[in-house]
């Protein structure tokens, strides 16, 4: 006899993963044990499943310090008192959840506004980077040279967001140059460096105040031929560009 199927799709997974309580206790219900083991699997998966339990973590925060106002309930049993003998039975239940209904709503609906528009604004300002960086992979700098110090220097005076220091081995290479630039109001700035292939890395800084309630990857994505990455690093949201192979990219960042 054949087993079953097992198989799985993300978006299933996902449809059982939302009911997945934060605390880790359904870990072992049978339930859940395809949409686990298929976030071990896929990556992209994975991902959206840690996003989603440090979202539902952050709102079972949220709700364990809802405190009502100490008035409520006698104002709901004041309510009450005012009507006949015959609807006090069904009128407080309902008054209480919807009580609860309010409060609650107010703290959810900010925070799910709050989530979907981070996301949806960091997809835009990737998407609007990259589709600079199509349109002209060499940028036009407003400063042009190997000193990394001194493209700092420069974003320094011009008041611009910019990291004083760099990670792993990126420090150590050429620049190319440096420049401003502004979306969606905001001001932020690149700095371009040599690899030792030729290729250009692309470092793109803006504060992390731009972007509400962001939660970034860690891993590098893929579009258009682009390898790029996230991070956050001293109040500012740094991106990662670049046409270079993977591997070599690795060995600065």
């Amino acid at each position: 006899m054949k087993k079953p199927r097992t198989d799985i799709t993300n978006e299933s997974a996902k449809f059982v993963l939302n009911a997945y309580r934060p605390n880790g206790a359904d870990a072992q219900d049978p339930v859940f044990r395809a949409a686990l083991e298929q976030a071990t699997r896929d990556p992209e998966l994975a991902e959206w499943f840690k996003e989603q339990r440090s979202f539902d973590s952050l709102i079972v925060a949220k709700l364990a310090e809802l405190q009502p106002p100490a008035t409520l309930y006698s104002a709901i049993l004041d309510g009450v008192a005012n009507r006949s003998s015959a609807r006090r039975f069904t009128m407080r239940p309902l008054l209480s959840l919807a009580a609860v209904l309010v409060l609650s709503a107010a703290i959810l609906v900010p925070l799910l506004m709050e989530r979907g528009s981070g996301s949806k604004m960091m997809e835009q300002y990737q998407r609007a980077n990259l589709t600079m960086l199509d349109s002209t992979p060499v940028p036009k700098l407003d400063m042009v040279t190997a000193d990394f110090s001194r493209t700092q220097q420069y974003l320094a005076e011009k008041k611009a967001p910019f990291l004083p220091f760099l990670p792993g081995e990126l420090r150590d290479l050429p620049t190319a140059g440096c420049k401003t630039l502004h979306w969606n109001e905001q001001e932020f700035s690149l700095t371009c460096f040599r690899l030792p292939s030729g290729e250009l890395l692309h470092l793109f800084v803006i504060d992390d105040k731009a972007f509400p309630s962001i939660n970034v990857g860690d891993r590098f994505k893929e579009m258009n031929g682009w390898h790029f990455k996230c991070e956050l690093i001293s109040g500012m949201l740094v991106m990662f560009v670049s046409r270079a192979p993977m591997p070599e990219i690795e060995k600065f960042i």
